[in-house]
């Protein structure tokens, strides 16, 4: 009986050993670092864009595999929507600093004209 049971277990076993090696993808377990929107360039911020995309896109790639049980599943799905929402407040921080930036330039360069009321 054992050895009916042995011989069942071990090709299950290296199904699910197998199942891991067919998934492209890792679970991205990292999250990029966003940079400071107060004092971040466009270059820091394309490279915050180019980053979260590619670990949003990672990490919807690694759902689609079906690897995980539902609370793993449901736990990523928030980390990945938690990061989404950080990223996207650090984006609008730093377009409406730029643009704040832009109305202070555009103020300073506005002529002042002077009338005498004489």
């Amino acid at each position: 009986m054992r050895t009916i049971q042995a011989m069942i277990a071990l090709p299950a076993l290296c199904l699910a050993l197998d199942a891991g090696a067919g998934c492209p993808v890792k679970n991205p377990r990292v999250q990029p670092a966003l940079p400071d929107a107060a004092v971040a360039d466009e270059q820091e911020m394309q490279r915050a864009r180019l980053a979260a995309e590619q670990y949003l896109r990672q990490g919807e790639a690694y759902l689609e595999c079906g690897l995980m049980n539902r609370r793993q599943y449901n736990q990523l799905v928030v980390q990945l929507e938690m990061f989404s929402a950080r990223y996207s407040e650090t984006l609008f921080e730093y377009e409406n600093r730029d643009q704040m930036i832009a109305e202070i330039d555009e103020a300073k360069s506005i002529p002042v004209s002077v009338t005498s009321t004489d």
